[in-house]
Parts: C-alpha cells; sequence; structure tokens
C-alpha cells in the first residue's frame, strides 16, 4: 500500500483534545496521538500520557503496526500501586523522535491481523485493551 494511507488512516485516530502526528522513518511510520488518556487510566500514574505512539510498516493494511509493543512518555509511567511497568523498556528510543519513551512489550490479544478488517483503529483498540487489563 502506502504512507498516504497509513497518515490517512492515523488522521482518522484523534481523540478530543489530542493531535496526531506521524513521522515517515525509511519503510516505515511512526504514528503518535499526543497526549493519550488510556482507559482505567486510575490504574496509572499519571493518568494522562504526554503521548502513545508505534511504529507502521508503509506496506499498512497488508503489514499490521509493529506487534512487538507500543511506546508512551513519560518513560516514568507506572502502576497506580507503585510498580514499575512490567514487560516494558525505560528510555527506549523511537526511531525519527528521539528517547525518553517506554516500551510496553507485548503481543496483541485476539484474532490474527487481517488486512481486509483490521485499521489503525482496531490496532489502537489492542492498545487500549492492554491498558484495561493492567499489565
Amino acid at each position: 500500500m502506502s504512507r498516504k494511507r497509513v497518515w490517512d488512516d492515523a488522521a482518522k485516530l484523534t481523540r478530543p483534545g489530542s493531535v496526531v502526528r506521524c513521522v515517515d522513518v525509511g519503510e516505515t511510520v511512526v504514528v503518535a496521538i499526543e497526549p493519550f488518556t488510556p482507559p482505567a487510566n486510575d490504574a496509572f500514574v499519571p493518568g494522562e500520557l504526554a503521548a502513545l505512539a508505534f511504529v507502521v510498516p508503509v506496506a499498512y493494511p497488508d503489514a499490521q503496526p509493529d506487534p512487538t509493543g507500543f511506546f508512551v512518555r513519560p518513560a516514568t509511567l507506572k502502576l497506580a500501586d507503585g510498580k514499575t511497568k512490567p514487560v516494558s523498556t525505560s528510555d527506549a528510543d523511537l526511531p525519527g523522535i528521539g528517547g525518553g519513551w517506554l516500551k510496553f512489550s507485548w503481543a496483541p490479544k485476539g484474532a490474527q491481523w487481517d488486512p481486509a478488517t483490521d485499521t489503525l483503529d482496531t490496532h489502537v483498540a489492542n492498545i487500549e485493551g492492554r491498558f484495561l487489563r493492567r499489565n
């Protein structure tokens, strides 16, 4: 497909009070939603994130967004009980944007990526589901 498809679908991810930013990096596009309030935000400190970002190959939708993880700022995000977020890397570098991110390592739950039906919106819904699971 094309970068334009990634940019067009990313533009649909805006939430009230947020902006979506895209940065072309080689054969990928980094998509960032700034700021981002995850569901179950009472489970995390801080409850509102400066940004949520993820990497999308330009072959999207035939190729799914990076299934190995997503990034959040601040990198100091913790569970409300004071524990550091498990299965994550602090001060991770996000290509084209720089360091200071917390990278959540994860595998999306549910069905395999289907380019006929899945979009960046369903990818973000999977990320939101991760926050709801609080792990």
